[in-house]
């Protein structure tokens, strides 16, 4: 990928955020295996079942019986057979669990910032611009073993833990022979024939203009390149200044100016295509040698229009939004593994994630300038292409020794009773990169018919009313760690002791570049290719000149993180019903952020930065350490209720949640999911969390099963998403923090089958919560619900599975409460994300054991995503019904 800051000063500021951060060049990272649960529990007898789906709704219960903190698990059966084709489909089912657009989940009602993934354990970058958590319909559901959703806090897992842990466990290379090979296609309704396309060539900056703000030090307008072109010379002369306009007209011509956009594209159907191939090897009589590989390619279009207004003047201030989505995506797996005697095995994995999104976007609208009376109307195309790629590189180990292996420690009479210790280790590299290689944003006025809005004629603004921006994002997270378990036996009581120790590093670096083409007052008629052809640029008189910077101030900036954490836990069986597991993490976390000006060529900008960083509680750097531990204690009685098994377990954990750097960052950006522009708060403090939970389990020999949940969380100083003032037609958010929040509830969830191949299956939260300003703030409502909390979530799911297993279906229901989407301000009221009801289709017909027809519809309701401030429809995101069908053969 082109650079657009060398790699020498790439890596001074890299050292320059880590150094602020306080640390070294140790690194290290989360667990990345699941622990503490090595204990035998009352086993729920297998049952066995014809009928796919209702085997694939049951596996979530099995390894959840097992846990000592409440956790959700979906398995590879119940993801396969369900037709899901990526982490984010995959999760829909799970309790308390909400999919925003597609790609995120929300935990309990709580929003993304309150989430967490981690891929093996590990934690990963995001290489979305504008958000903390990887987006989960990124990883395909072809390289999944099972996704594990902890819910309740345990030492072994990172101290950042607030409404759930995304647990993202890979497959594993096979036994035998394995050969899957996949295709597919698909349709969105929102397609219906026509989108957009932007006609030109995507192309990265210039040479010539990166050498130019070299050579001018960051600032290319005639004036300066006159004035250090002929340095000494105070009042240039006239050939002397042309000469300074002719250089720049010069730059103008370099930049790729093809910008119109086509608005009667047809689009295309969606394509999908993936192989698998792996196999074992038995080396001799004691090692076997593993290898699974996988390769994925993808393709889709879509449209996602979306009408907003203002709420202090709807009738008058409003636009309608065009966008249209070309999306490729590739996906790239190899697992190698080496297993001696079934008890040491050394694993690799490597995953490329690579997604490519050409967007292109027509506004037209009205404002305080341009009313919809007034025969003028504001237009404004955008054409960007969005490229990121996520790379992970992992190395595992699990060991197990059983005591006679360890015969020749010797051990403390103390530890005589350890019957076995398991030993696991990983080191974990993974780097996320995207690349905007040009964005162009052109602004125009249109002259329009105030009955029909139909458009007469079209002019580009003047001013800097186009500009095209480039932009780079790296980060990249290396981690490694060590957990021991050791099994014991002390006669009337068994358990076991865990331990373990993980250090991670991060370091991102987020440069951006603008390009204004300030346009002049002649030539202006026409589309932006147009007007920014070679002929209007190469003509002295036409008024037009190229400059650097955008509207946003500060576009970039490095930082530097580290992590070091260490845990100990012992759960404990005893009286052949009880089990106690406690533990504690101690987690020391640092991090320094470094605002850039990449066009202050004299210091001044980074020395206001060395200067702020010397003042009394300044906020370039910080570092925290704490100690937070967790509880867990479950009574399990077989028989109880008439049930097969029953567990009643209560935990406790205390947590912390860190603003992201995005977060932190004093930049702006925009966050592509609805348009908005939002501001980072470098005056962000950590939020500390209380929980509690009080879980009952019972499962039935049957195959039925029924949970209920109690919850409570205690927040200390919440993040909360906030308007701020913005330009004249933009909304800005940021980010504040209130004084103090909580958030309770009570969640339900079962199975039951209900005879001739029908079971039903679903799950409900209810719950609520409130968040508390400080009377100081300028928040319209001092006290509220948490940001992107619902007061309900529904997941229901009605089931069949023919007696000759060959047909399989399911359709799944989902709905969620309406929920805060950023607090008001002075006066005006908080908006709100209406509630959106999904109804999705599978069925699923296995015409072999080796070939499988899948047919999915989704949103088949059709429903908007809709948002409103007081009885004001502020946004309005047109979602359409998606339709699927996929083919496949495994050998």
């Amino acid at each position: 990928m082109k650079k657009l800051v060398n790699w020498q000063k790439r890596e001074i500021a890299t050292a320059i955020a880590v150094a602020m951060a306080g640390v070294g060049i140790v690194s290290g990272s989360a667990s990345a295996q699941e622990a503490g649960q090595n204990q035998t529990a009352p086993q729920v007898e297998e049952i066995m079942v014809t009928g796919r789906l209702r085997d694939a709704a049951r596996s979530i219960v099995m390894e959840r019986v097992e846990q000592a903190f409440a956790a959700e698990v979906v398995g590879v059966e119940q993801i396969s057979r369900a037709g899901d084709s990526d982490v984010a489909m995959a999760l829909r089912r799970v309790t308390g669990l909400s999919l925003v657009d597609g790609k995120y989940i929300y935990v309990r009602g709580l929003g993304e910032r309150y989430s967490s993934a981690t891929l093996n354990g590990a934690e990963i970058p995001s290489p979305e611009l504008s958000r903390n958590v990887i987006p989960l319909d990124y990883i395909p559901a072809s390289i999944l073993s099972s996704v594990k959703v902890h819910k309740a806090y345990s030492a072994d897992q990172p101290a950042a833990f607030g409404g759930g842990n995304v647990n993202i466990r890979t497959r594993g290379t096979p036994d035998e022979l394995v050969f899957d090979v996949s295709v597919g296609t698909g349709w969105n309704s929102e397609n219906s024939g026509k989108g957009l396309r932007n006609l030109g060539d995507q192309g990265g900056m210039p040479s010539e203009v990166m050498a130019a703000i070299n050579k001018y030090q960051g600032d290319i307008r005639p004036a300066n390149i006159t004035r250090l072109e002929y340095p000494g010379v105070s009042t240039p002369t006239a050939a002397q200044r042309l000469e300074g306009e002719r250089i720049n007209r010069e730059l103008m011509l370099t930049l790729n100016r093809d910008v119109d956009i086509e608005t009667e594209k047809s689009l295309n159907p969606d394509s999908t295509l993936s192989v698998t191939l792996g196999n074992a090897f038995d080396l001799n009589n004691d090692f076997t040698f593993g290898a699974l590989a996988s390769v994925g390619r993808g393709q889709s279009t879509r449209n996602a229009d979306q009408f907003e207004q203002s709420f202090a003047k709807p009738e008058e201030v409003f636009v309608d939004v065009r966008r249209s989505y070309t999306t490729d995506n590739l996906t790239g797996a190899l697992n190698l593994s080496l297993n001696y005697q079934d008890r040491h095995t050394v694993a690799t994995n490597t995953y490329l994630l690579q997604d490519d999104e050409d967007l292109s976007s027509v506004v037209k609208g009205f404002n305080s300038d341009f009313l919809p009376n007034s025969g003028s109307q504001r237009q404004t195309n955008v054409s960007r292409l969005e490229k990121r790629e996520l790379l992970v590189n992992q190395v595992t180990g699990e060991h197990k020794f059983e005591r006679y292996d360890l015969d020749f420690i010797k051990f403390p009479s103390i530890l005589n009773p350890i019957t076995s210790v398991d030993v696991q280790w990983f080191y974990s590299d993974a780097t996320a990169s995207t690349e905007i290689p040009n964005s162009s944003t052109v602004q125009s006025t249109n002259r329009i018919d105030t009955d029909t809005r139909i458009v007469l004629s079209r002019q580009v603004n003047s001013g800097p009313s186009a500009q095209f921006s480039f932009l780079e994002l790296e980060d990249r997270v290396e981690s490694w760690g060590h957990q021991i378990d050791a099994q014991f036996d002390l006669g009337a009581t068994t358990g076991t002791l865990s331990g373990g120790y993980n250090n991670s590093t991060r370091a991102r670096e987020y440069y951006g570049y603008t390009t204004n083409f300030v346009i002049g007052a002649r030539n202006r008629e026409g589309t932006p290719s147009q007007v920014l052809s070679d002929s209007n640029l190469s003509d002295p008189n036409s008024g037009f000149f190229l400059n650097m910077g955008s509207n946003f101030g500060t576009e970039s900036y490095i930082a530097g993180e580290t992590k070091l954490a260490a845990f100990g836990a012992v759960e404990l069986m005893f009286l052949d019903n009880w089990r106690l597991n406690a533990g504690v993490r101690w987690e020391d976390f640092a991090r320094g952020v470094l605002p850039l000006d990449l066009l202050d060529y004299s210091g001044v900008a980074l020395g206001a930065v060395i200067d702020n960083m010397q003042q009394p509680g300044s906020n370039v750097a910080l570092r925290e350490d704490g100690y937070y531990p967790a509880a867990a204690v479950t009574y399990m009685r077989d028989g109880l209720f008439g049930t097969d098994n029953f567990q009643l377990r209560f935990g406790y954990g205390k947590t912390v949640v860190r603003p992201d750097l995005r977060e932190y960052a004093d930049i702006q950006f925009i966050d592509p999911e609805l348009n908005t522009r939002v501001q980072g708060n470098p005056n962000l403090i950590f939020s500390n969390i209380d929980h509690v939970d009080l879980r009952s389990e019972l499962y039935f020999d049957n195959g039925d099963n029924l949970t209920m949940s109690l919850f409570y969380k205690d927040i200390t100083n919440p993040i909360e998403s906030v308007e701020r003032p913005g330009p004249q037609d933009a909304r800005l958010l940021s980010f504040e923090n209130a004084e103090s929040g909580e958030i309770y509830g009570v969640e339900f969830e079962g199975l039951k089958n209900i005879g001739r191949g029908f079971f039903v299956g679903g799950n409900l939260v209810l719950s609520d919560s409130e968040l508390r300003f400080n009377a100081a703030s300028s928040q319209t409502s001092l006290s509220r619900r948490l940001t992107g909390h619902s007061k309900y979530v529904v997941n229901t799911q009605v089931g069949y599975d023919s007696d000759n297993g060959k047909h399989a279906a399911s359709l799944l229901y989902n709905v969620f409460g309406d929920r805060v989407f950023f607090g008001g301000r002075n006066e005006t009221p908080d908006a709100f994300e209406s509630p959106f009801h999904s109804l999705d289709l599978t069925y699923s017909y296995f015409a072999t054991d080796r070939i499988t027809l899948r047919l999915r519809a989704q949103n088949l309701l059709q429903e908007n995503r809709e948002f409103y401030q007081g009885d004001v429809k502020i946004v309005d995101v047109e979602t359409g019904s998606r339709l699927r069908l996929d083919l496949s053969w495994k050998l």
